[in-house]
């Protein structure tokens, strides 16, 4: 397989490809495919038609709300759709990934539906913690990859921890910003590129898959702030400026000194505990940063 690259976890096999045009992108998606299939045959293992899923990503609004493209694999045939489910993660074509945090704030509503009606049973601290074993729980999982989603999305993510923090703390009258004092909590972005510069820290370090040092690449004899790493340019802001390589980076150089130099990874993570966000006037960041 020369066309395309090739990504395994478990039982999971997934293979992606660029094209200039649609037509072209099919073609080599389905000449790998073929020979994926026949690697599996030839090895004695069985295919799954029904778990066979594709989807296209491309730039502008041409094709994107269709999903007549068609894959013929040895007589089986693949709809391209606008969104796929991938490792439990639900991935659209427009990489909004709307509908993957519609999907976890729909479960986690639920959930505190089934708290709110039990609370009055519990005390505070039994409540916090069902609250973080069953809420959060939903939004810790692979939060670098869908990080970077709507103001709208993130929006109501910050609800149903406001939700939560109604429940565990019995109020009902407070905005957020003061039950987010009165719990010592941070918000859900905050919490969100905390993680982003934990990873960070660890690719620093060595403490990572190698392939991350290819995101998150160190200043070459740095003369000044020698603790940054780079931010690379980007020329479009869905696929670019909106990414985990050049927001990561912002991130990271936007960490004071003290918490940047430190190289022992269990100070970094409680260090990092004290950083509420990056000073920036975006109206992503004015929503949602809650400043020292």
């Amino acid at each position: 397989m020369t066309k395309s690259q090739l990504y395994n976890f478990a039982d999971d096999n997934t293979i992606s490809a660029k094209a200039n045009n649609v037509e072209d992108l099919l073609k080599i998606l389905q000449e790998e495919s073929e020979l994926a299939v026949k690697w599996f045959r030839d090895n004695s293992m069985i295919v799954n038609p029904d778990k066979f899923q594709a989807i296209i990503l491309q730039k502008g609004n041409s094709n994107r709300n269709k999903n007549y493209n068609t894959l013929a694999i040895e007589n089986i045939e693949i709809n391209t759709t606008k969104s796929v489910e991938l490792l439990g993660l639900t991935i659209d074509n427009r990489l909004s990934f709307e509908e993957h945090i519609s999907i976890l704030c729909k479960k986690a509503s639920s959930q505190l539906n089934a708290i709110s009606r039990l609370q009055h049973y519990m005390n505070q601290k039994e409540k916090e913690a069902i609250i973080n074993s069953f809420i959060y729980s939903n939004f810790n999982y692979c939060p670098l990859v869908w990080h970077f989603c709507s103001c709208k999305s993130s929006h109501k993510i910050e609800q149903i921890q406001k939700r939560c923090l109604r429940i565990i703390l019995n109020d009902h009258e407070s905005d957020y910003e003061t039950l987010l004092q009165k719990s010592n909590k941070e918000t859900m972005n905050i919490k969100r590129m905390r993680s982003i510069a934990i990873e960070i820290f660890k690719t620093i370090n060595n403490l990572n898959a190698p392939f991350m040092k290819e995101i998150f690449v160190e200043k070459v004899n740095p003369k000044v702030r020698p603790n940054d790493i780079v931010v690379k340019a980007h020329s479009t802001a869905t696929y670019g400026d909106r990414s985990l390589a050049a927001l990561g980076p912002k991130i990271w150089n936007s960490l004071p000194e003290s918490i940047k130099s430190e190289n022992n990874y269990s100070r970094f993570k409680e260090y990092i505990k004290t950083w509420f966000g990056p000073t920036c006037h975006c109206t992503y960041c004015k929503n949602f940063t809650r400043k020292t």
